[in-house]
């Protein structure tokens, strides 16, 4: 009895870490390696927000595993696309990709910056 009750209770931590928060949702990164100043699209939803308010969303994409994360351009969004520019600062190699939103982060794309 035990023992189910310690599995219930670690499944319960587990789909709670899992759970939706309404923040920003990346699905994909393409392409998964680009140079300095090369346009990279992302999809995924509520990129404007959980209100899928685009005029009034405040949000960034920033790429990075450690703090400092490096900001990039946005040149074009919509709740379900961004267009960005790689920046010039973000260092070479392998790296993640997060969109935040209103201060909600996304999950990490794996992202590589070409030499």
């Amino acid at each position: 009895m035990k023992l189910a009750a310690a599995v219930a209770a670690a499944l319960a931590v587990t789909l709670a870490a899992c759970a939706d928060d309404g923040g920003p949702r990346l699905a994909s990164v393409t392409p998964a390696a680009a140079h300095h100043d090369e346009t990279v699209m992302l999809t995924g939803s509520r990129l404007c927000g959980a209100q899928a308010s685009c005029a009034t969303a405040a949000g960034e994409v920033a790429l990075g595993r450690n703090l400092p994360m490096v900001r990039a351009v946005v040149v074009a969004y919509s709740d379900t696309e961004a267009r960005i520019v790689v920046p010039s600062l973000a260092p070479i190699g392998k790296t993640v990709v997060i969109a935040i939103v209103d201060e909600r982060s996304s999950n990490a794309l794996d992202f590589e910056v070409l030499p």
